[in-house]
């Protein structure tokens, strides 16, 4: 597998878990405010051998990997190394933007993952409002929702709530999540200027997500 970042340890990136990150290479979204922006085309690539050396002689230490982006969906041997890692006996949570239902099923179905966490960017029908993208789209973001929300594996859906973003627009986004076991709403960082939503605004957007999803707040500073 292509790997173009590697954390050795995390004690927030999964749930109850102290995890290692292995961050992928390329996206197939184009998100203006990502904050993996070096990462996404013609990176400098690892070694996989080096990187699962380095989680098997720290696996005593560790209880689970993160496999993050990029899109991890994108990496025609993310199963096999999935499986690798499975073989040392840790967990795996596996983030996506939802654009590859195909893989999220298989996963799903060969049951190697114990967390998937997915990323809503916006309500699906305003998501011109972080990256270019098409109706098409909007159906196939529902279709990796519903089977995440189905699937029995433990997982969340997570928004980072931009500036341009209203109580609406988060609202509608909850909407589309609900029946999910959570639904995080997490801090734009600025990366253009822009200035973030204030602690009031996030916690009106909680409240009213609340009676939708499990809502939780993430990253505030």
């Amino acid at each position: 597998m292509q790997i173009a970042g590697f954390q050795p340890n995390s004690f927030i990136d999964f749930k109850g878990r102290i995890a290692a990150l292995v961050f992928t290479p390329y996206c197939n979204m184009r998100c203006w405010y990502c904050h993996n922006k070096s990462i996404l085309d013609n990176p400098e690539l690892l070694s996989e051998d080096e990187i699962l050396k380095k989680i098997e002689r720290d696996k005593f230490l560790l209880d689970g990997v993160v496999i993050t982006g990029g899109e991890p969906t994108l990496q025609a041997d993310l199963l096999d190394f999935i499986k690798k890692i499975k073989a040392m006996g840790l967990d795996v949570k596996v983030d996506t933007n939802g654009k590859r239902p195909d893989v999220i099923r298989e996963l799903i179905e060969l049951k190697i993952i114990d967390y998937i966490a997915m990323d809503v960017k916006a309500p699906l029908n305003k998501y011109f409002k972080v990256t270019p993208t098409t109706l098409e789209s909007e159906e196939i973001l529902r279709e990796s929702i519903n089977l995440i929300i189905n699937s029995g594996i433990d997982h969340e859906f997570r928004m980072t709530v931009i500036p341009q973003l209203t109580l609406e627009d988060i609202e509608e986004a909850a909407k589309e999540v609900k029946g999910a076991k959570a639904f995080y709403l997490q801090q734009y960082r600025d990366t253009a200027g822009f200035a973030p939503h204030s602690h009031e605004f996030f916690q009106k957007a909680k409240d009213i997500c609340d009676k939708i999803v499990p809502t939780f707040i993430r990253g505030i500073r």
